[in-house]
C-alpha cells in the first residue's frame, strides 16, 4: 500500500514514522508545509500531489473543525477518489465522523473512522488501542496498518460508534485526572508528603495506568506535554454535547469540563493535562514549594 499521511502534530509524526519504519511506502503532507519538510519523511508540496498517487490516506488532526477543513480540501482537488481508502484517526464528534463518511463514500472512496486511545509513549511503542468503524471488508484490508500502530484493535461497526467510544473513554481519563489532582492538592493542604502520598495511592485506590504515567509530573510539576489540556477539553466538550443529545445526565463529566475550562483560562492550554493540579493548588491557596 502507498500511504499518504496528513497531520504531523505530536501524535501524527510518531505514527507516520512507525509506518515508514515498518516498511510501508509513506508520503506526508501538512497544512503547515514546514512540518512536512522537517519530518524526515518523503513529502508532497500540495494535497493534490499526495492524493494523486496514494492508495490509502490517513488523517490525524486536532478535531472536528480541522477534519472538515482538510476533507473539504481533498474534495475540492477534483481528483477521482474511486478505489482509494481514507482513514481518519482524529478524535472528532460522532456527527463529524458520519458527515465525512457520507461525503467520501458519495465521491467513490472508502472511509474508516479510527480514533486511538493512548498518548505519545504508546504511540512511539506502537501500543495504541485503535477503535474502527466502517465497512468490515475495508477494515480487514487495512489491518496491517492498524497492527503496526497499535496492539489492541476493536471493530465497532457503523460510523459514529468508534468516536462515541473514544469520547466515553476520555471522560474517564479526564475525570480520573481531576480526582487524582484533587487528592494530591488535598494531601498538600494537610501537610502530607507528596511522594509518599503518590506511592500509597499507586498501591491503593488510585492504582491505575494514568497514575503510573503521570506520577512524576504530579510530583515534580513537570507538565511537558504528552496529552494537552486543549485536547482533553475538546474531547470532553464533544462528550458533553453528545450527552445533551441523548439526554444523559453526565454530572461528573460536566464538572470535569468546568475544571479543564478553568485550566485553559489560566493559560495552561498547551501544557499536559496533568497541569490541572495547578488549578486545585490555586483554589486551595497553596504556595509554590
Amino acid at each position: 500500500m502507498k500511504i499518504g499521511w496528513i497531520g504531523l502534530g505530536r501524535m501524527g509524526i510518531v505514527m507516520a514514522k512507525n509506518l515508514a519504519q515498518a516498511g510501508f511506502d509513506v508520503k506526508v503532507w501538512n497544512r503547515t508545509l514546514s512540518k512536512a519538510k522537517e519530518s524526515g519523511l518523503p513529502y508532497a508540496e500540495t494535497i493534490s500531489e499526495l492524493i494523486r498517487d496514494r492508495d490509502v490516506v490517513i488523517t490525524m488532526l486536532f478535531g472536528s473543525t480541522s477534519v472538515e477543513e482538510v476533507y473539504g480540501k481533498i474534495i475540492s482537488t477534483g481528483l477521482s477518489l474511486k478505489g482509494k481508502i481514507f482513514i481518519d484517526m482524529t478524535t472528532v464528534h460522532p456527527d463529524t465522523a458520519k458527515k465525512i463518511a457520507e461525503m467520501m463514500i458519495k465521491h467513490g472512496a472508502d472511509f474508516l473512522e479510527a480514533p486511538v486511545l493512548g498518548s505519545i509513549t504508546p504511540a512511539k511503542e506502537g501500543k495504541l488501542t485503535i477503535l474502527v468503524s466502517g465497512d468490515r471488508e475495508t477494515y480487514e484490508k487495512c489491518m496491517p496498518i492498524f497492527q503496526t500502530l497499535g496492539e489492541n484493535v476493536f471493530y465497532m461497526g457503523d460510523y459514529g460508534k468508534a468516536s462515541t467510544m473514544k469520547l466515553i473513554n476520555n471522560t474517564v481519563l479526564g475525570s480520573f485526572m481531576a480526582v487524582l489532582s484533587e487528592a494530591v492538592a488535598f494531601s498538600k493542604k494537610t501537610g502530607l508528603d507528596t511522594k509518599t502520598v503518590l506511592e500509597i495511592l499507586s498501591k491503593g485506590a488510585g492504582k491505575s495506568g494514568i497514575l503510573e504515567a503521570k506520577k512524576e509530573k504530579l510530583l515534580k510539576g513537570d507538565y511537558s506535554t504528552h496529552f494537552s489540556v486543549a485536547l482533553i477539553h475538546k474531547d470532553i466538550s464533544y462528550a458533553v454535547d453528545l450527552a445533551q443529545e441523548y439526554r444523559f445526565p453526565a454530572f461528573i463529566t460536566t464538572q470535569t469540563l468546568d475544571l479543564f475550562s478553568s485550566a485553559r483560562a489560566n493559560g495552561l492550554e498547551e501544557k499536559d493535562f496533568s497541569a490541572l493540579l495547578e488549578i486545585y493548588k490555586k483554589m486551595a491557596n497553596l504556595r509554590e514549594e
